[in-house]
């Protein structure tokens, strides 16, 4: 008997988009880095992923100017 492994249930765009405001400056530069390539094997545009690249980006920009 072949017992298939359950898969992760992979996280929406949306869950990713109301994680960004809960992730701790530590993470950002990985979740960033999911992001991306997450955005970088989707065919079509996913403007929740966009935002959230664009919520992190600022963030980390105004944690590096202080």
């Amino acid at each position: 008997m072949i017992f298939r492994k359950t898969s992760p249930k992979e996280i929406t765009s949306e869950e990713i988009l109301s994680q960004v405001s809960k992730c701790d400056p530590e993470d950002l530069e990985t979740f960033l880095n999911q992001i991306q390539t997450r955005i970088e094997n989707t065919e079509d545009k996913d403007w929740n992923l966009l935002m959230a690249k664009t919520m992190i980006t600022s963030r980390l920009a105004s944690l590096r100017s202080s």
